[in-house]
């Protein structure tokens, strides 16, 4: 059971298709560098749930940066499950990658959602 005082969400976890679209083996660490742009929407959408920067996610991956090889992989992001839960990085990308995108290096969509 988990108990919290005073900020209360629902416990969950988003799992997320993220696709290394290069030919070389890239880093987590390389997809958030690369899109920025996403923590800076995040800040603005949710700006009541806290600020984070670029080097809060990039910390937040390095406790085991994750080689993403070209094709697809599956990450979880939340406040429950996974490898990210309760991290700067999980409470970003489980908001701000639900629409889907792409940049230059990458595609990611949504994939699926767990309670």
């Amino acid at each position: 059971m988990k108990v919290r005082n005073g900020f209360v969400s629902n416990s969950s976890s988003t799992s997320f298709v993220i696709t290394n679209t290069t030919d070389e083996n890239l880093t987590l660490r390389d997809f958030i560098r690369d899109n920025a742009h996403l923590i800076d929407e995040y800040n603005f959408e949710y700006h009541s749930c806290g600020y984070y920067r670029v080097s809060d996610l990039v910390k937040s991956a390095k406790t085991g940066d994750i080689i993403l090889k070209p094709g697809e992989t599956e990450m979880t992001f939340g406040d429950n499950d996974g490898e990210f839960a309760c991290t700067p990085l999980g409470n970003v990308y489980d908001y701000i990658l639900r629409d889907g995108g792409e940049s230059e290096r990458w595609k990611w969509r949504f994939d699926h959602y767990n309670r």
